[in-house]
C-alpha cells in the first residue's frame, strides 16, 4: 500500500515535517517499512573542532526529531512496530564517478560515504532508545544499492548499547542484515585536522598496527547480537578497506579480521537462527564451526568466506551430519590458508559464475538441500593456473566492488 513504505532523508528539513505528520496520526502512521537515508555530498570535509561541534549538534537535533516520529508511530500505528527499518547512504551525482570509477580495481573516493554511514548510524539508532517503537527487521547499509558503503566495525564497539530504552526497541528484531568494514579512521569521530597523526598521508606503520589491532575494534557485533534474543536470520557482509591505515596491507595478519567472529562465539548465549549468510567474512575454523553449531542454524550460506586457520572439512561434515539441523547449504568462493592453492573447489556440477553455463568437476560453488543435504561433500584445493577472459574480468570487478580490494 502507498502509505506502508516511507523514505526519509536524515536532515532537519525532512525530519521535522515527518515528525509532525506522524504525531498528527492518520494515514501517515500506517508506515510499516521505513528507510532512513544519509547523504554523501562529495564536499571536502572540514575536520576541525568547530565542524565537529556543529555536526554533533545537528545529529542530536535530528535524532530527537526521529525519536518523536518513532514514538508517534508506536502510539498511533496499527501494531506499534515497524516491519522493517533500513539505513542507507545516497551518493551525490558529482561524487558517484569517484566512488564507483569505471575500472573497479582503481582507487576510489571512500571517505565521504563512510563518514555518511557513521553519521547515519549515530543519528538513527540512538533515536530508537528515546522511543517506544519496536523493529522486526533491521538493515544497516546492506541493501542492493549499497555497494562500497559499510559501517566501520569499531563504531559498533564504541556505541552505547545500554542506553535506556534501546534494548527494548531491539528485543523484537528477528532479521538483521548488516555490512561492516574494518576500522578505517585513525581517531574517533574522524579526528581533527590539527591533531597530529590524523592526516592519512602522514601515517606510519608503527602507528597503524596498534590502531588496527585495538581489541575494542572487534567487540561491537558481539554486543549488538546480545540485544537480539529473537533473532532468526542474519546476513553479515564484510568489506575490506585500507582507509586512513594506508601503511598496513589489507591482507596483513595485523588486521585481525577474524576477531569479530571470535568475540561472537565467546559470548555465553547466541540466538537460535534459522538462516545465516556470511559474505566476505574472515574466520578461524574452530570459531566458524562453533557459530554454526551453537546457533543451530538450518540454512547456511557461506560466500567469499576466508579461513585464517584450519580447513572447511569439519564445517562441511557437521552440516551434512545426521544430527545437525541443517536443511540447506550454499557455499561459494571459499578459501583456506594455503598460500599456493587457497581456493576451495568442489567435485560436482554447478552453474558457472563466469558465464560458461555449467562448471565441471572443479566448481567454485556447491548447493545442497532436500534429499541431498546429508550427502558427503568432497572438495580439494588444487593449484590453479591464472585465468583470463571477459567473464573472469567482470567477475573480478564484481569482487572488488562487493568486498574491497583485499579480494
Amino acid at each position: 500500500m502507498l502509505f506502508k513504505s516511507k523514505h526519509v532523508e536524515l536532515k532537519e528539513q525532512a525530519l521535522y515535517p515527518f515528525a509532525q505528520e506522524t504525531q498528527a496520526g492518520g494515514l501517515r502512521c500506517l508506515i510499516q517499512n521505513l528507510t532512513l537515508s544519509g547523504f554523501a555530498s562529495g564536499d571536502k570535509p572540514r575536520r576541525t573542532r568547530t565542524w565537529k561541534d556543529k555536526m554533533l549538534s545537528s545529529r542530536q537535533r535530528n535524532s530527537s526529531l526521529l525519536s518523536h516520529a518513532f514514538d508517534a508511530l508506536a502510539k498511533n500505528g496499527p501494531t506499534g512496530k515497524l516491519e522493517s527499518l533500513s539505513l542507507e547512504v545516497t551518493v551525490s551525482p558529482n561524487l558517484q564517478h569517484r566512488h564507483q570509477p569505471t575500472r573497479a580495481h582503481d582507487s576510489f573516493d571512500w571517505r565521504h560515504v563512510w563518514m555518511a554511514a557513521v553519521e547515519t548510524f549515530l543519528t538513527a539508532v540512538p533515536s530508537l532508545a528515546g522511543s517506544r517503537i519496536q523493529i522486526e527487521s533491521l538493515t544497516i547499509f546492506n541493501g542492493p544499492e549499497q555497494q562500497r558503503c559499510s559501517l566501520p566495525c569499531d563504531v559498533l564497539a564504541k556505541f552505547d548499547w545500554d542506553a535506556p530504552g534501546l534494548p527494548k526497541s531491539l528485543s523484537s528484531v528477528r532479521a538483521l542484515s548488516i555490512s561492516l568494514s574494518n576500522r578505517v579512521f585513525k581517531t574517533d569521530e574522524f579526528g581533527d585536522e590539527d591533531r597530529r597523526g590524523v592526516d592519512p598521508d602522514e601515517g606510519h606503520l608503527h602507528q597503524d598496527i596498534p590502531i588496527a589491532q585495538d581489541e575494542s575494534n572487534f567487540t561491537g557485533l558481539a554486543k549488538f547480537l546480545q540485544l537480539l534474543p529473537q533473532l532468526k536470520s542474519i546476513d553479515w557482509h564484510y568489506f575490506q578497506l585500507r582507509g586512513e591505515l594506508q601503511h598496513l596491507s589489507l591482507r596483513s595478519p595485523e588486521r585481525r579480521h577474524e576477531r569479530l567472529l571470535q568475540h561472537i562465539v565467546g559470548v555465553e548465549t547466541l540466538p537460535a537462527l534459522t538462516h545465516c549468510s556470511l559474505r566476505g567474512v574472515y574466520a578461524r575454523e574452530t570459531d566458524l564451526l562453533a557459530f554454526i553449531k551453537r546457533t543451530g542454524v538450518a540454512e547456511v550460506r557461506l560466500i567469499n568466506v576466508h579461513l585464517v586457520s584450519g580447513t572447511f572439512r569439519s564445517i562441511f561434515d557437521h552440516c551434512t551430519s545426521a544430527a545437525a539441523p541443517v536443511t540447506e547449504v550454499y557455499f561459494d568462493n571459499l578459501t583456506e590458508p594455503t598460500p599456493q592453492s587457497p581456493q576451495v573447489r568442489f567435485f560436482g556440477r554447478a552453474r558457472s559464475r563466469l558465464g560458461y553455463g555449467e562448471e565441471g568437476y572443479y566448481c567454485r560453488s556447491l548447493a545442497q538441500s532436500g534429499g541431498d543435504i546429508k550427502k558427503h561433500i568432497r572438495y580439494h584445493t588444487p593449484p590453479l593456473a591464472p585465468e583470463d577472459s571477459p567473464a573472469m574480468r567482470e567477475w573480478r570487478a564484481f569482487q572488488y566492488r562487493e568486498y574491497g580490494n583485499g579480494h
